[in-house]
């Protein structure tokens, strides 16, 4: 076990384990981080009726204005220490061709599986029903889930949702499998103009498509894990399903404004970034050689799902 002085906090590799980013990954834009000092705390929540209510506000020519307030609540957060390391030995560094960089390549192999088990963690969140009330979730089977393309209704079933969110949604997310049947089905081919053959079929763009649900924001979920159990055949599973949901989320994410989903991400003290990566030695195992171990903290969370709506099952 390596003492206290043993352990090297790299920043250089700390700041480019928070710049690296899997193209495939939606998570963060998903439930954006908000950047936190302690690792556990309370934010204060807004009553939404005392913001939508309609006071007395007429005012006589001797009276006082008519007082009113606002009332708040808490709400709790905990960030789970998240971490993973791997052995370089002396050997491999000091063999490795300049290009390779073994302590950069290493610390991306870590980062990708640290943001994989996120990617994990927000698709399961947003996409789990019990997160949602009766009125802001709905399941679709058979002949409107939108793989029918002769019977299903994507516009009216998307504007439902819309209309039940408490606020209009600005982003809709789905996995790769539900755009890949949405982007084909005609009643949003009717939107395209020009023909189509066989060898040239017909497809909706993604601006097309942002404009006939009229939302500005579509995430679409590529990612990709391994669901066998270790030792087994890999089986290779689209992290992001056959769901849909619709949410208002704010990209400038904070403690307290409006946003369906949030990460609260621990500020590591020692690099004062999201992500932190230690070096420390071995001479033990391999002939000699460093640890490099990235670590990160975090906590995802459904914060206002009455401006979130699910669709479950959106294709067969």
């Amino acid at each position: 076990m390596p003492q206290h002085s043993d352990v090297h906090v790299d920043r250089p590799l700390s700041n480019y384990a928070v710049e690296y980013r899997n193209q495939d990954f939606i998570a963060s834009l998903v439930a954006p981080f908000v950047p936190v000092n302690n690792k556990s705390d309370t934010y204060i929540t807004f009553n939404k009726a005392d913001r939508f209510s309609l006071p007395e506000d007429l005012r006589g020519p001797k009276d006082a204005a008519n007082e009113i307030t606002w009332g708040t609540g808490t709400g709790t957060y905990a960030c789970k220490d998240r971490a993973l390391r791997d052995f370089l030995t002396d050997y491999i560094v000091g063999n490795s061709d300049p290009a390779i960089k073994p302590e950069q390549r290493t610390t991306n192999f870590l980062t990708q599986l640290l943001m994989l088990g996120f990617e994990y963690r927000v698709s399961t969140l947003v996409f789990t029903s019990g997160n949602y009330s009766g009125s802001y979730k709905s399941q679709l089977s058979g002949t409107t889930q939108f793989s029918d393309f002769t019977n299903s209704d994507p516009i009216g079933v998307i504007d439902t949702g819309k209309e039940a969110c408490f606020y209009p949604p600005n982003t809709m997310i789905m996995g790769e499998e539900v755009y890949n049947k949405l982007k084909r089905h005609p009643q949003l081919l009717d939107h395209v103009k020009g023909g189509s053959t066989s060898a040239n079929p017909a497809m909706v763009s993604m601006d097309v498509m942002k404009e006939v649900f009229e939302i500005p924001n579509i995430l679409i979920g590529k990612a990709k894990y391994n669901s066998a159990k270790k030792g087994q055949t890999a089986t290779y599973t689209r992290l992001w399903g056959k769901s849909i949901v619709l949410a208002y989320i704010d990209a400038s994410v904070t403690l307290d404004n409006l946003s369906a989903f949030k990460t609260f991400r621990w500020t590591q003290p020692t690099t004062d970034v999201g992500y932190k990566v230690r070096r420390y030695r071995n001479e033990e195992k391999g002939g000699g050689g460093q640890y490099i171990e990235v670590e990160t903290s975090l906590y995802e969370a459904a914060i206002c799902t009455d401006i979130a709506y699910l669709i479950y099952d959106a294709i067969a």
